[in-house]
Formats: structure tokens, sequence, C-alpha cells
């Protein structure tokens, strides 16, 4: 449950440079969501901020019952400057997390808040696993490539990993269950050697690094019989289909909707794609195999962009299948195999209306 809102002035971290700015905050259940005076913040934010964190401490083995209370900090470029040391290496990036506080640019940084949770069982992971476990919890890209060659990347590298990361991070939880993967993220430390990591791998797995990461490079088809690893988007309500198989979805980007998540810059700013988005989610399911024309509507008025985003719930999360962008107002013809699939709904303003239609051909 929400919190009615209130002004407060909190430090994040030892590391600051400062005192946090005056914020805005709404308490959920887990997050507490603090903001910058004049963002405006989406009514479904922070309940899907709740999930998120939910979510990584399902997939570290952690309790619901035993998870500390974690923050979130969406700043404005200035409060965000504000609040770090000179040469602090959160003050270039675009979020950052440090123990149980995170902070950024973003009204949907999630990535941090995965950090904070993962942070109660090892503040010191490896970077290899802290970033790809962290994309790994909210579905972000992947790239198939062989981890070893950057398992033990400090935090100045890793970037380059995080992708690969993500991949083989799903692979392992949704193979070997999130005992294995707990005890792997605690047993590698922050600085490693491929020894550490294979001295982890033989606790953990009981088999050696190598051995592991060839299974991993060799599993290119999906079993049937895996536990579903779904997508956070994949929890949303269900569209309900037509007597022809067919889905359409008409509905509003409201910020104020409280179901929408994200938030708004205030409206002298400039819309910066990938800082500030509206985002509205549901799930359709097909039952039946066939090709489907699938059309987003979205207003084209000056300063306003939208997109669709869908992609399969279920199968192998590190061989993800269909998984589609549609820009503004588009239609794509696609083949869709029978099972469950999330639509996400995106704008970088308010829009009245937002059509989604998926049409059995």
């Amino acid at each position: 449950m929400q919190l009615p809102t209130r002004l407060v002035v909190f430090p994040l971290v030892a590391a600051c440079h400062a005192q946090m700015p005056e914020t805005e905050v709404v308490h959920g259940e887990l997050v507490d969501y603090h903001y910058s005076l004049g963002l405006e913040l989406c009514g479904g934010t922070v309940a899907s901020w709740d999930a998120t964190a939910r979510r990584a401490g399902e997939l570290l083995d952690l309790p619901e019952e035993g998870l500390k209370r974690v923050a979130y900090y969406w700043l404005t470029e200035a409060d965000y400057a504000a609040i770090w040391a000179d040469g602090s290496r959160c003050a270039t990036a675009l979020g950052c997390a440090i123990g149980l506080r995170s902070a950024g640019h973003q009204s949907m940084s999630t990535h941090e808040i995965v950090h904070t949770i993962a942070n109660q069982w090892n503040g010191s992971a490896a970077p290899f696993l802290a970033e790809g476990f962290a994309d790994a919890v909210i579905d972000g890209r992947m790239e198939e490539r062989d981890p070893r060659p950057y398992l033990t990347l400090d935090r100045s590298e890793i970037t380059a990993g995080y992708w690969v990361a993500s991949r083989f991070v799903r692979y392992l939880l949704q193979v070997h269950g999130a005992e294995r993967f707990a005890a792997l993220y605690r047993g590698v430390p922050g600085v490693s050697e491929l020894d550490d990591w294979d001295e982890a791998v033989r606790a953990s797995y009981g088999m050696s690094l190598d051995a592991l990461v060839e299974e991993y490079l060799a599993a290119t088809e999906c079993p049937s019989d895996l536990p579903s690893l779904p997508r956070l988007e994949c929890d949303a309500p269900a569209l309900t289909a037509d007597p022809a198989g067919n889905f359409v979805w008409t509905n509003s980007l409201r910020c104020d909707d409280p179901e929408v998540v994200g938030g708004m810059q205030p409206p002298d700013e400039p819309i910066l794609i990938g800082d500030t988005h509206l985002e509205l989610r549901r799930t359709f399911e097909v039952v039946e195999a066939g090709e489907y024309e699938i059309a987003v509507v979205t207003p084209e008025g000056e300063g306003t962009r939208g997109q669709v985003v869908i992609a399969e719930c279920d199968g192998c999360a590190w061989l993800r299948g269909y998984n589609a962008t549609l820009e503004a107002s588009m239609t794509k013809t696609h083949w869709l195999e029978p099972g469950r699939y999330s639509v996400v709904l995106r704008g970088w303003i308010e829009a009245e209306t937002v059509e989604f239609r998926a049409t059995r051909q």
C-alpha cells in the first residue's frame, strides 16, 4: 500500500557530497521512492518497484519478510550532481546504488533497485554477477558470448559485459534454481580470479567452471519441462480475445492513472527518450498458432512519441523468442506460437488514447 507523499531531507550514503536535496516520497511495501521537487511520479510506479524488489528477493532465495526496506531517488540533473563527492564513480553514471539506497536520472531505473536488494545478500559481489543479476531481473538486453573473458572484470570494465552476464545469469537461475545461484552470488569475491570462480562453481553446482560454461553454451534449445522465469511485465492483467481470437486494447497514458508506471519531467524541460516515459502493461494469450497483424496507433503531435513493446512471457529466459518494438503508428505481421505475451504501451508524454491491435490473419 502506498502512503501519502511528504517532503523529506535524507542523506543517501556516507559517500555523498552533502545531504540529499528536498524531495517528495511515496512509501511502498518494500521501496521508499523519493523524487525531486518539480517532477511528477505516476500512480503505478511504486507498486511496480515493489514487485521488482520482491522478484529480486525470490531469485536470490531471500524470503520477503526478511528483506530490508530500500530507497530510490529519482533526481533532476542538478540534484543528482549535488549529492556525489567529486570523483565518485556514481557522479557520471545514469544511476548508482550503494548499500540499501540508490539514485538516478530516470523514473524507471529498476536496475538500481535490484542492486539494493542484492546488496542485502552480498554487498561486494563480483561485478559480473551483480550487473548480470540486475539486468536479468528486469529482462534487459542479452548477448550470446562465452562468459569466461568477462567474469573477472572490475567495476570500471564491466560495462562491456552487462549483456553477456544478463544472459548467463538467466540460464543459471532457470536451469539450476535460485538456491544455487544465491550460493554463487555470495561465493565469488568482488575482486576475483578464474580460480575463485571455479572454486565457487564447484561448491554451488558440483562441477567445474569450464563444465558449467560448456553446458550453457550448448543449451541452444528450450526444454519443455523447465520452470518458467517470466518477465515482470507478465504479471499484468490479461486482455480478452474476441470470438475470432483478435485482441484490441485502447487506453490512455495519464500519469495520475493508478496503473500507469513512470514519471513526467517539468513541462519546460526537453523530452529525452530513455529519461522519462510512461508505461501501461497488459498480457494476452495466443491459444492457436497463427499469423497476426500487430498494429499500434499513438499520438504523433509535436513532442509526442510512443511505442508498443511485445514479448514472449514463458519459454527459456536466455532464449527469448518473439520480442518486437513498434514505434508511433506501425503495423507488422508476425507468426505467434501458443502462449502468453506481454504488451507494454509506452509514451514520452501523456497521451489521451493509445491503441494496440493483434488481428489473426
